[in-house]
């Protein structure tokens, strides 16, 4: 009875081992499938599109453009399991003013490529339209392994296109003594013009002028688009300056500082007539002596003669005069007067008329219709630079207007080719070169305007 015992218990001990032998050995190849199954990669994250910079090559003015800039976009692409990048122009597009372009200039560029990530540029030219400038980022540029791709993305770059030209308009407003305030209304925001004085809003520009004077003052918008505002100033009174050129055909003729030309009808009646005399009469608040004046004569009598003049009895020499490195101006003692006003006085009137002799009676004149003589060049200066500088041009028959000279240089083209009409004008020291470049407009021309 008892080893009877002993078996069923042993039976039951080996049945219980048995089982738990079982039960560890499917523990075991159960923890071994779930740690397999923990070690799976599923990617879930979209490529990232991040905008890195802007650039403008209009420096200083970064916010406007125009067709002539160009407009430089980086941006960054983050995604480690990258599959495709479309970076063409089927997915980026450019809108001017909420209206997309046709933007044939468009250079799509990679620049960097990093483990997880890629540096693209986007560069945009010739941008035609007006309007704020916008880049739109479309989905599928980015694709990964999983085909996610990258969100819709707009770029607002701040740049406003524009490609029109800035306009402006002059009023002459009269001041206390004769002064002249010149006002500049503007279409937009100009950029800063030397000598001028600006509102806050850059829409309006004023400055004051002493005397008369015409030409073109260049402006530029912030997008850098170019025009021109032309300065007639008419009324003003503080400085005055009369010119005048005479030829014996002709007589007097007179220009005041507004592109006025004397001569001007000796030029339209006959361009072979020439300018005998000049003569300058300035007056009012400077010196007598403010603006002075040397001129070359070529006359028929030659080298150290000298005549008198038919209408106002003034001698005059070949060559220099006064004489050569002097000069005249209102302060000289031989002033003569034309109508009811002095002048100073440089040449003399009919030395191209026949039978002329110098003032010793040699030599005269044979008869011509070929005008040889008058004064060939001038040079003029002035007492003090400070403020003014003085501009001067001369119009030779065969060549037309030759350079515009200034502020003591000499103007001539050839000792024997005389001078058919003249100009100058005194000009404060900021417009200068603003006049030089309107009257070498003319420089080859007959424009007498």
């Amino acid at each position: 009875m008892k080893n009877i015992k002993n078996k069923l218990l042993s039976i039951i001990f080996l049945s219980i081992f048995c089982i738990l032998i079982n039960t560890f050995v499917n523990a075991k190849y159960i923890i071994k499938n779930e740690f397999y199954i923990a070690n799976l990669n599923i990617d879930r994250t979209k490529p990232v599109i991040e905008l890195l910079s802007i650039e403008n090559t209009n420096v200083g003015y970064e916010n406007y453009a125009n067709k002539t800039h160009t407009i430089t976009i980086k941006i960054k692409i983050i995604e480690k399991n990258i599959k495709n990048i479309f970076f063409d122009s089927e997915h980026i597009k450019v809108k001017v003013n909420d209206v997309y372009i046709d933007l044939k200039n468009m250079s799509l560029t990679k620049i960097e490529d990093l483990q997880e990530e890629s540096i693209y540029e986007i560069k945009l030219n010739n941008i035609e339209g007006n309007g704020d400038l916008k880049v739109e980022l479309l989905e599928g540029i980015a694709v990964d392994k999983g085909n996610l791709v990258n969100d819709f993305k707009e770029i607002d770059t701040k740049i406003l296109i524009d490609n029109v030209s800035p306009d402006g308009e002059l009023i002459e407003n009269i001041l206390d003594k004769g002064k002249v305030l010149g006002i500049i209304n503007f279409s937009e925001k100009i950029r800063k013009i030397d000598g001028w004085k600006f509102s806050e809003d850059k829409l309006k520009a004023e400055k004051e002028f002493t005397n008369n004077i015409s030409y073109d003052l260049p402006i530029v918008d912030y997008a850098s688009n170019k025009a021109f505002v032309n300065i007639n100033i008419t009324k003003a009174t503080y400085i005055n300056i009369i010119y005048a050129s005479h030829n014996s055909k002709i007589d007097w003729t007179y220009g005041y500082g507004n592109y006025d030309v004397a001569g001007s009808e000796a030029v339209k009646t006959n361009p072979k007539y020439k300018t005998e005399a000049l003569a300058f009469n300035i007056t009012g608040n400077i010196d007598s002596d403010f603006v002075q004046a040397n001129a070359y004569i070529y006359t028929n009598w030659g080298e150290g003669s000298q005549a008198r003049c038919s209408t106002s009895n003034m001698i005059y020499n070949y060559g220099y005069n006064p004489s050569k490195g002097t000069y005249k101006s209102m302060k000289s003692n031989d002033l003569v007067t034309i109508g009811d006003k002095k002048y100073f006085q440089l040449g003399g009137a009919g030395m191209n008329i026949s039978y002329a002799t110098d003032i010793n009676g040699n030599n005269p004149i044979q008869p011509s219709e070929e005008f040889y003589y008058g004064i060939s060049g001038i040079t003029m200066k002035l007492k003090d630079y400070s403020q003014f500088s003085i501009i001067y041009q001369i119009l030779v028959n065969g060549t037309g207007w030759i350079t515009a000279c200034s502020d003591g240089q000499e103007c001539m083209y050839n000792k024997q080719k005389p001078m058919s009409a003249f100009r100058v004008a005194l000009v404060p020291k900021s417009e200068k070169q603003y006049v030089l470049d309107t009257w070498n407009k003319d420089v080859g021309t007959y424009n007498l305007k």
